[in-house]
């Protein structure tokens, strides 16, 4: 089987939320004003995730038995049975990688040919 995806989106986007520490931010009590002046009310985490095209392709070959995903850390994804991601052979065995992982090393696998 021979899947196809717009190489734009193997890659990673940010993934960015905020958390506040103030116990009613729209009627804030003066301990959460003491907070706000401290500068100490709220929570910044920044991260980032898979493109959700690549996210939805990825879905699609677990539920069609092509790959297994390893949801508790990146990169952890198993090949099940081969394919072909944009003329790219997988095998049975092969590691599935995420979105900026795989577009670098197709990029890598292109110059090297050369």
């Amino acid at each position: 089987m021979n899947f196809t995806i717009d190489e734009s989106y193997l890659t990673e986007i940010i993934d960015q939320k905020v958390y506040s520490f103030l116990n009613n931010p729209e009627n804030p009590t003066k301990e959460d004003l003491v907070k706000i002046l401290k500068n100490c009310h709220q929570m910044v985490s920044i991260g980032s995730k898979d493109h959700p095209e690549f996210t939805r392709l990825r879905e699609q070959l677990e539920k069609a038995g092509y790959i297994k995903i390893e949801r508790g850390w990146w990169n952890g994804d198993s090949v099940l049975k081969p394919f072909k991601l944009n003329n790219f052979k997988f095998k049975k065995g092969d590691k599935f990688m995420c979105a900026s992982a795989l577009g670098s090393y197709l990029k890598f696998i292109r110059e090297y040919k050369k």
